[in-house]
């Protein structure tokens, strides 16, 4: 099993001695808990990494502790916005000033 790609599902074979949540998704593809965790949220993919089925978010969070994470992924989103458009805005509005003579 490739970890870091999460390019095929777990292997239960080559997997022996180690003891890891695995979580079933719907097109019976099993991957570690974490790996399709960080494949769900961080990279916004909710389809099988192998097989490219879509993948149900509301049945993998049915604890609503494990909810947070979900949040936690859109407040980062929209902090890489502001960081990313920030430099744009501020020349924008800087531009603005100008032409108004608002200096």
């Amino acid at each position: 099993m490739d970890h870091h790609g999460l390019h095929a599902p777990v292997d239960f074979n080559k997997e022996e001695g180690i003891i890891e949540n695995t979580y079933k998704l719907s097109c019976n593809h099993v991957f570690h808990e974490s790996c399709i965790r960080g494949w769900c949220i961080v990279g916004k993919k909710q389809t099988c990494p192998y097989c490219k089925e879509k993948v149900d978010l509301k049945k993998m969070f049915c604890n609503p502790w494990e909810r947070p994470h979900v949040l936690y992924g859109r407040l980062l989103d929209w902090l890489r916005f502001l960081v990313a458009w920030q430099p744009l805005i501020f020349f924008f509005v800087q531009g603005i000033n100008w032409v108004l003579g608002l200096e």
